[in-house]
């Protein structure tokens, strides 16, 4: 399996929104078959409070994240379509489209 983390800017005063997002997803019905059904085996969402603002830290594990995440941004599914227009709304981030630039790269794993 692989590991993937991303941080995404988050803007002034939606930290509470991510919380009750996430806690709204986490109560859905679909939420673990959907998950494991893109072949997601952890993902977790952590906040950090930095100097220069404030950042989510999404961390994915399956086998191809980035393929993971273009299927998740294709999907018609409720909880993709949901989870998409949420982080588009709240992030600025748009699943339905490559993310600029390279992927995340590991400079360190262990063990």
């Amino acid at each position: 399996m692989a590991v993937m983390a991303m941080a995404v800017p988050v803007p002034d005063g939606k930290v509470p929104a991510l919380e009750a997002h996430i806690l709204e997803a986490r109560g859905r019905d679909d939420f673990d078959s959907t998950l494991r059904g893109f072949g997601i085996e952890h993902e977790s969402w952590h906040v950090q409070e930095t100097p220069g603002g404030t950042l989510l830290i999404l961390v994915f594990q399956c086998d191809d994240p980035p393929a993971m995440l273009q299927a998740f941004g294709a999907s018609d599914a409720p909880l993709p379509t949901l989870q998409r227009a949420f982080l588009k709304e709240a992030l600025g981030m748009d699943l339905t489209e490559p993310p600029p630039g390279p992927p995340p790269r590991i400079i360190f794993n262990w063990p």
